[in-house]
């Protein structure tokens, strides 16, 4: 295993746990989350997230860390972007999100607003929007579709809009 690969996996196994509480109390904050809705909306997103292992995930006992997109996808699923501890949870594992609290507290207003809508709206929706979070864009096809995400900078055609990830570590 490479030098970085060992340090990424100690730093890993150092913040699980305190990982797992965060991302239980992020579903919980949100009221009616279960750990199968939550499974259900990361699948939906993109995500391969079953219920066993949103609750492993929980319990600080998965080997494999959670990605930015993953955190984030989780924290959009429990209309909790703007929570305190979304914040201390991307501090602790090293990510930044290029939003003030205020950007993203009207995030979550607008999730919680488009819940009424029919479930593949939702879906479309919340897709968007964390592709909007992350600072990514859906690449247009040459009929004008939207296709899967990628980050501004990956096509010389196309110039970042300043919005940037940073991660620390």
């Amino acid at each position: 295993m490479a030098d970085r690969d060992e340090v990424q996996t100690a730093r890993w196994q150092a913040i699980r746990e305190r990982v797992g509480m965060y991302l239980r109390g992020l579903r919980l904050q949100s009221g009616a989350t279960s750990q199968a809705r939550l499974s259900t909306d990361l699948e939906a997103l993109g995500y391969r997230m079953t219920q066993s292992m949103v609750s492993r995930y929980e319990q600080g006992i998965l080997d494999a860390p959670l990605s930015l997109e993953r955190l984030a996808g989780w924290a959009l699923c429990c209309q909790g972007l703007s929570a305190p501890m979304f914040m201390d949870l991307m501090s602790l594992v090293g990510f930044h999100l290029p939003w003030s609290i205020g950007d993203l507290q009207r995030f979550d207003q607008l999730l919680i607003r488009y819940r009424a809508l029919s479930l593949p709206d939702q879906v479309v929706f919340r897709r968007s929007l964390l592709w909007h979070v992350l600072g990514l864009r859906a690449n247009e096809h040459v009929d004008g579709g939207a296709g899967a995400p990628c980050h501004p900078g990956a096509s010389t055609a196309r110039q970042s809009e300043g919005l940037t990830l940073k991660a620390s570590g």
